[in-house]
């Protein structure tokens, strides 16, 4: 493509620029000079040949710049595909590594909420157990 100086002009703009600028400046130039017409005619005609020519410059840098341009946007273009799956792959890897984090911590919570279930489970099997035997004691000395 056209490169930019500082300012991020372009080479073509600058150009376009001063083709415009020069035929303007010839324009004012042959209105303004007291010459006869023929005179004025001619230098209209070398002005319009100066300034074809400047086209035709530019437009040749255009042609000649563009085919590369092309080509290095489909050869880009042609790299995108596999850094696409390379971004893809790499993201694909990063949620399995999270996907697998959030497995084990989960296996770990509910393991531990599994023993505190039993451990629960225990206690009061424990305790209705001992309630009960001391119900039993109770009304075995009421009896007797």
């Amino acid at each position: 493509m056209t490169k930019k100086n500082e300012n991020g002009v372009s080479g073509a703009l600058i150009a376009v620029a001063t083709l415009i600028g020069s035929v303007a400046g010839a324009a004012v130039g042959l209105l303004l000079a007291p010459q006869s017409g023929d005179k004025t005619r001619a230098k209209i005609r070398e002005s319009y040949d100066s300034v074809v020519e400047n086209v035709n410059a530019v437009v040749k840098k255009v042609d000649d710049t563009l085919p590369e341009f092309v080509s290095k946007v489909r050869t880009e273009l042609q790299d995108v595909p596999d850094q696409v799956k390379s971004e893809l792959l790499i993201l694909t890897k990063d949620t399995e590594e999270r996907i697998n984090k959030a497995v084990e911590k989960s296996s770990l919570y509910l393991a531990d909420v599994k023993n505190t279930i039993s451990s629960t489970f225990d206690e009061g099997k424990k305790t209705l157990t001992s309630t009960i035997e001391e119900g039993k004691k109770k009304m075995s000395r009421n009896k007797g």
